[in-house]
């Protein structure tokens, strides 16, 4: 459920609980205030249903879901880079087993940055920047995941900017069937983004 599809919804209850109320009221069952006032509170609260469920999904899916912690050793390995600050991490995390896949975003230190070209077995990836692209926005992180900069790629407007990226391969880092990493240019003093998709497991 979306928060977009909590307008209808709520309409919706609303209706009912007019109709319920007005079906009550012509069947003679409201004799009582205390029976009057429940009607006519009868589609207010039937509005908020879906409020509450929205509520109750998004309390349980972070409750339930890896933190950060876990999904960061989960694409490197518990012996792989020192996690970085929470806050400079943004994750998408789907599937199981062969078809488990991560995307992560990292804005890195300089030190960070230089752990992660370090990575073993890191080599030039057979993946256009726009491929890398693309695969992120189709998965539903095109708000934060790298933006392609190739003006045929124009439709890959959203997301984050990434100059002169360079797509390098670790297949096989962690067990993952594809690791694959794109490193952006940027201000050596400043962090820079690397942006990861590790597949299969």
């Amino acid at each position: 459920m979306s928060v977009t599809g909590l307008g209808p919804l709520v309409v919706s209850g609303f209706l009912l609980g007019l109709t319920l109320a007005a079906v009550l009221l012509r069947l003679g069952r409201l004799k009582t205030p205390r029976s009057a006032l429940a009607a006519a509170a009868l589609p207010f609260a039937l509005a908020t249903l879906p409020v509450v469920a929205l509520a109750v999904l998004s309390l349980t899916a972070s409750w339930v879901a890896p933190d950060e912690r876990a999904l960061y050793a989960e694409v490197f390995g518990t012996g792989g880079p020192p996690m970085p600050d929470r806050e400079r991490m943004l994750f998408e995390a789907r599937g199981e087993g062969r078809q488990r896949e991560i995307l992560l975003r990292l804005d890195a230190t300089t030190a960070e940055y230089a752990r992660l070209t370090a990575l073993p077995g890191l080599r030039p990836a057979a993946m256009t920047a726009e491929d890398f692209a693309l695969r992120g926005v189709q998965r539903g992180a095109g708000g934060w995941w790298m933006r392609s900069t190739s003006p045929a790629a124009g439709k890959l407007v959203t997301g984050t900017e990434c100059l002169h990226p360079a797509i390098l391969s670790a297949d096989g880092l962690n067990g993952w069937h594809e690791f694959r990493l794109a490193f952006c240019a940027g201000n050596e003093t400043t962090t820079r983004t690397v942006f990861v998709a590790a597949f299969g497991r």
